[in-house]
């Protein structure tokens, strides 16, 4: 699989026919863990974000805040080409570990599903995905 960024190592392994995939991305950023979990968790409420997710054919967006550690992400997209709207429910949720990694995981959930029903004719979409951030030793002056 290749990256839009080379310094990102990709990879995917899809079973045809099947409709899931898995994909491993990789890359070295120059950022504490911390930083770069909080700038993930954080933006996908930012008002940046939810301007440049107009652009890529979100047409439905809502964050709602379960506690400093999680919050559900309900999204709504426009596909084109004659699609259904896709809707997502997601939870994401972040926790440091005693090794110092930062995990976020976003998965899918039922638990607001009352409160943000599936819009008629619409598909919910599935997606689980996992960040890790580990240390580092420094290189140099970095």
């Amino acid at each position: 699989l290749s990256s839009p960024d080379s310094r990102v190592e990709m990879k995917m392994v899809h079973v045809d026919g099947e409709s899931l995939g898995t994909g491993i991305a990789m890359a070295v950023v120059d950022a504490n863990v911390e930083e770069i979990i909080a700038c993930e968790f954080a933006g996908n409420y930012s008002h940046w974000w939810r301007k440049q997710s107009l652009r890529s054919g979100m047409t439905y967006l809502d964050v709602k805040h379960e506690n400093d550690h999680t919050y559900y992400y309900i999204t709504t997209r426009d596909l084109g080409f004659f699609l259904h709207p896709r809707e997502g429910r997601s939870k994401l949720t972040w926790m440091k570990m005693e090794d110092d990694r930062v995990i976020l995981d976003a998965s899918d959930t039922k638990d607001v599903m009352e409160e943000y029903p599936l819009k008629e004719g619409n598909v919910l979409e599935f997606a689980h995905s996992v960040w890790i951030c580990e240390r580092l030793d420094p290189i140099g002056e970095i």
